[in-house]
């Protein structure tokens, strides 16, 4: 089993630096995909931008979660793999913003949760099947 897909999402501010904000997500993926950029307005009203980047290919879903690195798998395997696991079998993994600027992957914690990079890694797994267990699995193949 592995994953079906993720997407990455970042919101910024209209102070924000887009670019540097965007080679960071490119951390995020081995292979090269379209970031979309779409403009809105934040729930008081400020311009920010939302980066997007989606990974529809299994495999490159797959290496992206690895890519979160032991330091940080092995915390969410720590934190309780079902506290971060939706009823759609999703997986949800909050990054912060500073560190994977500087190069980091660590997951955000407090006050950084709120700008953070969102990631949600569709998990396949079927009837009678524990999504926590597949990702329990797929950390095993690469220890």
């Amino acid at each position: 089993m592995s994953l079906h897909s993720v997407s990455w999402r970042i919101h910024c501010s209209a102070v924000d630096d887009l670019e540097t904000i965007e080679q960071a997500m490119k951390q995020l993926s081995a292979v090269k995909t379209e970031l979309i950029r779409e403009k809105s307005k934040s729930y008081h009203g400020a311009p920010q931008t939302i980066l997007e980047m989606r990974i529809n290919n299994k495999k490159a879903a797959t290496h992206s979660f690895l890519l979160l690195g032991d330091e940080v798998l092995n915390q969410l395997v720590e934190n309780g793999l079902n506290s971060h696991i939706d009823d759609d079998k999703v997986l949800h993994v909050r990054l912060s913003l500073s560190a994977l600027v500087a190069g980091e992957m660590r997951l955000a914690e407090g006050s950084e949760r709120k700008s953070a990079a969102k990631g949600r890694f569709k998990v396949e797994s079927y009837p009678g099947e524990e999504p926590s267990e597949i990702l329990l699995g797929l950390l095993s193949k690469i220890e």
